[in-house]
């Protein structure tokens, strides 16, 4: 036999006879019957029925847990083989209850020893319609998720791959970065950064003229990607992207911790998807930075796909996707349906099979957010790389943060979650993998500068001072010219300076064209030196001097020689003075001290490295400063679920023959239970002058904001915005027969 419908008040008392360890869970399964809390059981009754609420927990639902309630509202010898277990989930979430619809007492038992199930009324219709029925079919009830069987690549591969994918990702950033800051990119009338900005960040990040589009696209990226770590942000006045403060201190720190922000802001980004260009070679190119491309559900997609793939390899590395082949032929764009073709396997059958009513809204999706975690390094060559297992072993937590607390101390609503990302052990992962940062370089006679490795911040820094880019890339190449030590001599470099660094770093003794280079240069330039410094001091003493420079708690204000007898800092003069005191040097009074300076400028080194490990991983997407907002239900914590249990109980049980009450969450899915249930309502409505009226009767229609109400005189069509509360009858109208349609009615007023 088919499932019972509860009417709202055997639903509450239903609901009131769970014991507490039952309704906890269901709060749990379901958050947004916690925001806000109901009063009492009643209230709760509506919310659990309510097609709003229902839609957000089938959204939810596995394909063979739904295959398995729809089998159970159907009834027959399907119902029967529903496993036990998956009926307490669904008895757990409120969608299965085995309950006397008029009683509340349990019903006798049926074939197999199973009580007669009722569900909520409002299912049955949900169930019925034609998307949650098709997803419904797809499979059979209780069936298993899908599993990796096909191991992944050798592991030495996979982890070469994603850390060649990390240093490529840090050195087109950086890049990118050294062009914004050149030159900002300007953003369309209509917002974002358009085709013409794009191919001009091409050009200047990749020092030639772009000719295939698939390097505009990854201009398009690498913006969107900056944006979410705060690297760039919008300058509102001249209406430009630019670097920001955070970029300057990016730049100065070490590679595990930049990739952390980036990874950390990637995640965390309401943007999807933030490739420009898909994986389709023809995907047409859309701007960047667009205010159209915010969507609410990103980090949870992106998180969820993540959490899957740590799943499906947590025995032993699997391959989760591979590469479908991609037909170029032809001028068509590719439809929404061939992208996601493109990439197939086991991770995206159980993405589809965890989410099936979410498939076709979201899982044309999924290869460009598996496109942007293969370039952050987190997956390679179809696999979870070794920093991406890290990333999702759990939160963030330092032992220095682990604090004793008193074991009644149960009030606070700051629970970590035990599936957080944890993006801070990934980059002490990362640390240990990437080979160590070159100090050093080898200088040929052609005067081509050649790092040893992926150069430190600080050897970068000296060598974009110092010469020409040459090569890009993780172990970019650079050249001497006599222009370059112009331009650094410019900078406020001394020929001493440059020869002193030049002999510091090079493995092998500076050939003689690179001495005559520096001698010409020294001779022919006739510039004037332009530094910054925020501070200075003036000490005669040698000796003492000295100890300034090589004071280990003078450090952090950056000193260095600037004559015989002045030494400068970035620092500002009331920092340096604070310095000076806590180091035993300083005795001046404190009071007549300015204001310390700015921070220096990108490239000379300070102490990012020595920020928390956490301070790089952001809290919150800049993104989400913006005005396009989005609403979603949080996980409802321990201390909030307990705070509704006691709120029911002390509002009583469900009061018998107490009509439903609308609280203003889900009025129209009440209005929708009337008209299909042919139930009577009554309704509070504020009209044009801001009175609020009752009205009475049977809904008949709901359609494009207007409600059809049919009373004792004829019928009325009011404007459901204007609609403030809703209470549903116990009662059913009967019109005969069930396929009728009550009477025709002569319009009356629009209300």
């Amino acid at each position: 036999m088919t499932a019972a419908p509860l009417s709202i008040s055997a639903l509450g008392r239903a609901l009131a006879c769970r014991g507490d360890e039952a309704l906890s869970g269901l709060l749990r399964s379901r958050p947004d019957l916690v925001h806000p809390t109901p009063g009492d059981f009643t209230g709760l009754a509506v919310r659990v029925q309510s097609e709003t609420s229902l839609r957000q927990v089938l959204m939810r639902l596995d394909a063979g847990t739904l295959s398995a309630l729809a089998a159970v509202c159907r009834g027959g010898t399907d119902a029967e083989d529903v496993p036990a277990a998956v009926r307490d989930r669904l008895r757990g979430m409120g969608l299965l209850f085995a309950e006397d619809p008029e009683s509340g007492a349990p019903t006798p038992t049926g074939r197999a020893g199973r009580p007669t199930d009722a569900v909520p009324g409002s299912l049955l219709a949900l169930l019925a319609e034609p998307e949650v029925a098709s997803a419904a079919a797809g499979s059979s009830p209780g069936a298993p998720a899908p599993r990796a069987t096909e191991p992944a690549p050798p592991a030495a591969l996979v982890r070469n791959a994603g850390l060649s994918a990390t240093a490529e990702l840090l050195a087109d950033v950086e890049q990118l970065l050294d062009a914004l800051e050149d030159a900002p990119a300007a953003t369309l009338r209509s917002g974002g950064v358009g085709m013409r900005e794009l191919r001009r960040l091409t050009a200047a990040r990749t020092g030639e003229r772009p000719g295939e589009d698939h390097l505009v696209g990854e201009t398009g990226w690498l913006l969107e990607l900056t944006a979410a770590a705060a690297l760039i942000g919008l300058d509102v006045d001249t209406g430009t992207w630019r670097t920001t403060e955070t970029a300057r201190r990016w730049r100065r720190t070490s590679r595990h911790r930049r990739h952390q922000l980036l990874v950390s802001g990637w995640l965390l980004a309401p943007r999807s998807p933030l490739l420009v260009l898909g994986p389709h070679p023809r995907a047409r190119i859309a701007p960047a930075l667009t205010q159209e491309r915010t969507r609410g559900d990103a980090p949870a997609l992106r998180r969820r796909l993540l959490q899957l793939a740590a799943e499906l390899t947590a025995d032993s590395p699997a391959l989760l996707y591979r590469r479908a082949p991609v037909d170029e032929s032809g001028e068509v764009e590719p439809t929404e349906a061939a992208l996601a073709a493109s990439v197939t396997g086991t991770l995206i059958d159980r993405f589809r099979w965890e989410r099936p009513l979410a498939g076709p809204r979201i899982g044309h999706l999924v290869p460009a957010v598996l496109e942007e975690a293969e370039r952050l390094g987190l997956t390679a060559m179809g696999a979870l790389t070794e920093i991406g297992r890290t990333l999702m072993t759990g939160p963030d937590r330092s032992a220095d943060d682990e604090e004793p607390h008193d074991a009644d101390d149960s009030d606070d609503d700051a629970e970590a979650d035990p599936e957080a990302p944890s993006p801070a052990r990934m980059a002490a992962h990362l640390a240990d993998a990437l080979p160590p940062a070159a100090e050093t370089v080898h200088v040929q006679s052609d005067l081509t500068v050649m790092p040893t490795g992926t150069p430190s911040p600080t050897l970068a820094a000296g060598l974009a001072a110092l010469a020409e880019p040459e090569t890009r890339g993780p172990v970019p190449t650079y050249r001497l010219t006599s222009a370059s030590v112009h331009r650094a001599l410019d900078a406020g470099w001394t020929p001493d300076q440059v020869r002193r660094f030049l002999t510091d770093h090079s493995i092998a003794a500076l050939p003689s064209p690179l001495t005559t280079l520096l001698d010409d240069a020294a001779r022919t330039w006739r510039g004037v030196q332009i530094g910054g410094a925020g501070s200075w001091i003036r000490e005669s003493d040698p000796q003492i001097r000295a100890e300034l420079l090589d004071s280990p708690a003078l450090r952090r204000v950056r000193l260095r020689a600037l004559t015989g007898e002045v030494l400068i800092s970035p620092a500002g003069p009331r920092e340096l003075a604070l310095a000076l005191h806590d180091a035993g040097f300083g005795t001046r009074d404190l009071d007549d001290v300015a204001d310390p300076a700015p921070d220096p400028g990108p490239g000379r080194p300070d102490d990012a490295d020595r920020l928390h490990p956490t301070a790089w991983s952001l809290t919150a997407s800049p993104w989400q400063q913006s005005p396009v907002r989005t609403v979603s239900v949080a996980p409802a914590t321990a201390a909030e679920v307990r705070r509704a249990v006691d709120r029911l109980r002390a509002g009583g049980p469900a009061r018998s023959g107490d009509p439903a009450v609308s609280l203003g969450a889900d009025v129209v899915g009440l209005l929708r239970t009337a008209v299909r249930e042919r139930r009577r309502v009554r309704i509070r409505r504020v009209d044009a002058h801001g009175i609020e009226h009752t009205l009475s009767g049977v809904p008949s229609a709901l359609n494009a904001g207007r409600l059809r109400l049919q009373d004792g005189e004829g019928e009325t069509v009011l404007l459901v915005h204007r609609i403030t509360g809703v209470r549903l009858a116990e009662d059913h109208v009967d019109y005969g027969d069930r396929g009728a349609s009550p009477a025709p009615a002569t319009p009356r007023r629009r209300s």
